[in-house]
């Protein structure tokens, strides 16, 4: 773990297509150096429910990045950068003293196209007032006085690999070229680069950032895709792994696709459409962190799509399925305000730096939308935010619960990352793997936490760390006017897979239903009737039933999300099975 110092419910969403349901439950490159750009870590964070077994009482609240008050930090001002510069690429700590490094990415629209785009090379010492030495390395114009640093360099990702530094390969570089293929390079010092002739990715697109991943000792590409949702040919998320460098598979794997609720703002018939114009994807403490770039396409300009681009967040556990946010899915990076530098895109670095108590994250700004390349001025701005700030469970003046799954390995201090407000509170139970609380653990016997805490230690009068010899254990926070973000119950501590409570099994077939109304055909552990929602009724045609002649219409109205909601289902864990038959007569995504 590099940590640099200075200082539910189960919800069906499908698109456009009738379906039958089958539900059954059941019970039940070794690497000793570490890079710089491993972010992660033991602390298991609330920006999904992944750690959570119930909570009660508690809404989640997403958090977006500050962005620096002096942005933009870096401008295009030099003759090969034109008047674009961006990150299609990294931002690290300096490997052998304080400082930084930037590999970004810059865009000449003046100049021949094949001499349009460069991957250029920035230092500096705050991470605020930036230098573009020159390197040396490549000729610009019959001159190397440039930070140039390597051709062709579309979306420079550079990955850190000290454990390979023996054989020269302490820095691989991924990075895009003509016809759309990311090939691989590799250096002692990231500068200067030996191309990797076997380090090649399938033809994609022209866009795709790339990640060392700890968690699974692979690499990671995330590629720009095209996928049909709702008759619309759309940019969507692919992904890429490998745990050899020179052996990057041969097809790609779609992971992420606009969805109903991400066309919500559209006017029909106007062609319209939102689309995934890439994604940062990364390891963070125990789980993985998405930047997805969505793009609202509003029109066309010369037969090219049109529209801003901003950030969300996804979310994952395997680095393979991809959660999105809850509710409305705000922004994590925003637009700035009309008229502002990065009023009409923004897309970030492969990472944010973590820096005690703050993630520094850098991006690439533009003053307009996608198809307006005639007005564009890009450049490079920098944002904050709280560690592991990206969402928080948050209780107001009534008590809220949050009861975590059961935790394997826990010991010594809890470390919680919480904020409370003037005349709130938080406390902890240490509970059994099977509820009950632990003697000396209660909420009684916990002192009070009050105040605003990046790493605190939770205490329990004389005790001070976890109990010895429980095992597994539960956690349960009681919070008033407070707001949980993470917490942290031992270097080795690992959650446990939740069996579904109670243990159920479902089937909607949807024969003899009407309207938005059905019933569970198999009843002898009770009815589970479906809840509809949005734009989801029963149709009568044998075209689309699966078997009969009525099926689950899931249309693609968009004043609300179009849900089916199976009852009992908010404690799946991992071990169940779902089936769905699905007809799609488009033969849509």
């Amino acid at each position: 773990m590099h940590r640099r110092n200075l200082r539910s419910e189960i919800v069906a969403t499908l698109i456009g297509c009738a379906c039958a349901w089958l539900l059954a439950i059941g019970q039940g490159h070794a690497v000793a150096a570490v890079g710089l750009s491993d972010l992660t870590g033991p602390w298991q964070l609330f920006v999904d429910d992944n750690a959570v077994a119930s909570k009660v009482g508690v809404t989640r609240t997403y958090h977006p990045f500050q962005k620096y008050a002096g942005n933009p930090v870096m401008v295009a001002d030099k003759p090969w950068e034109g008047a674009n510069i961006y990150i299609y690429g990294t931002v690290l700590p300096n490997e052998s003293g304080p400082g930084y490094r930037m590999w970004y990415h810059s865009l000449n629209l003046s100049a021949p196209s094949a001499d349009r785009v460069h991957a250029n090379y920035a230092t500096s010492l705050d991470g605020i007032t930036w230098t573009k030495p020159e390197l040396g390395i490549i000729s610009y114009n019959g001159s190397k006085a440039n930070n140039m640093f390597i051709v062709p360099g579309n979306c420079p990702c550079v990955m850190h690999t000290p454990w390979e530094a023996g054989i020269g390969r302490t820095y691989k570089l991924m990075r895009g070229g003509p016809w759309s293929v990311f090939s691989g390079a590799y250096s002692l010092d990231a500068l200067h680069w030996t191309e990797d002739s076997l380090a090649r990715c399938p033809v994609a697109s022209d866009e795709c950032t790339f990640a060392w991943d700890p968690h699974r000792q692979k690499y990671m590409g995330f590629p720009k895709v095209f996928a049909t949702v709702n008759g619309l040919s759309r940019r969507a998320t692919g992904v890429w792994s490998t745990s050899n460098f020179d052996d990057w598979p041969s097809g790609t794997n779609l992971i992420l696709a606009p969805d109903s609720w991400d066309d919500r703002w559209v006017l029909q018939g106007t062609g319209q459409n939102t689309q995934f114009y890439g994604m940062c994807g990364f390891a963070y403490e125990s789980m993985y962190v998405g930047f997805l770039w969505v793009f609202r396409v509003t029109g066309q300009v010369s037969g090219a799509d049109d529209g801003p681009i901003f950030v969300e967040i996804v979310t994952s556990h395997d680095g393979i399925h991809w959660q999105r946010q809850e509710g409305d899915r705000p922004p994590i990076l925003p637009l700035g305000p009309n008229g502002a530098w990065d009023d009409g895109m923004v897309f970030t670095a492969i990472q944010p730096l973590v820096e005690g108590d703050t993630l520094r994250l850098y991006y690439g700004g533009f003053n307009s939308t996608h198809a307006d390349e005639a007005a564009w001025h890009a450049a490079i701005g920098m944002a904050t935010l709280r560690k592991d700030g990206f969402a928080s469970l948050d209780a107001g003046a009534t008590t809220g619960t949050i009861t975590t799954k059961r935790i394997n390995g826990a010991g010594g201090p809890l470390h919680v990352n919480c904020s409370v407000a003037a005349g709130g509170s938080l406390k902890v139970e240490v509970l059994t793997g099977s509820g009950l609380v632990v003697s000396g653990y209660s909420a009684a016997d916990c002192d009070v936490i009050e105040g605003d805490h990046v790493d605190h230690v939770v205490t329990w009068g004389a005790n001070t760390t976890l109990p010895v010899g429980v095992n597994p254990i539960r956690l349960r926070f009681l919070m008033q006017n407070a707001s949980l973000y993470s917490f942290m119950p031992g270097e080795t501590a690992q959650l446990w897979a939740e069996a579904a409570t109670p243990t159920l099994a479902v089937l909607y077939d949807f024969e003899g239903e009407t309207g938005q109304s059905a019933h569970d055909k198999l009843v002898t552990d009770g009815a589970q009737d479906p809840t509809f929602q949005g734009d989801v009724t029963i149709r009568t045609d044998p075209a689309f039933a699966a078997f009969g002649t009525h099926s689950a219409a899931f249309g693609y109205g968009t004043s609300t999300p179009n849900m089916l909601t199976v009852p009992g289902t908010s404690n799946l864990g991992v071990n169940f099975t779902l089936a769905a038959m699905v007809n799609s007569a488009t033969g849509e995504y």
